[in-house]
């Protein structure tokens, strides 16, 4: 099912995002967190990366979808706006188009969510923000 993210509040969006990073990949799971001034920590999961777990800056970051022909997976991938250190990261790989899709929305409503709400926000919370 298709989900409109602007029609969701931050902790629907992120319930949404560890969803889809759950599902996305048959060989990885994407855990994704909201932390403080527009932060977001990712863990991933893979057989051949083990664990790893990142922060983003998501205020002011590029989102972008990109497609592996080797691979035939599909990446949402973030860029930090210009100035800072970090490199451009994938917040999800998966071998469909419209989870792709999906995750850029939802990636990009956060990015709005967030600038616009101050301090974490919890998964389990339902309310609007």
């Amino acid at each position: 099912m298709i989900i409109n993210p602007l029609e969701l509040n931050q902790s629907q969006r992120l319930e949404a995002m560890n969803q889809l990073g759950k599902d996305a990949h048959p060989e990885m799971t994407w855990i994704y967190r909201a932390l403080p001034s527009c932060t977001m920590q990712i863990t991933v999961n893979g057989p051949k990366s083990g664990q790893q777990t990142f922060g983003l800056q998501m205020s002011g970051a590029d989102v972008d979808i990109s497609f592996n022909k080797a691979e035939k997976v599909y990446g949402v991938k973030v860029q930090p706006k210009e100035g800072d250190t970090l490199e451009e990261r994938p917040v999800l790989l998966s071998k469909t188009w419209l989870d792709a899709i999906e995750m850029n929305n939802l990636v990009r409503s956060f990015q709005v969510g967030c600038q616009m709400s101050a301090g974490p926000v919890s998964i389990n919370n339902t309310n609007p923000s």
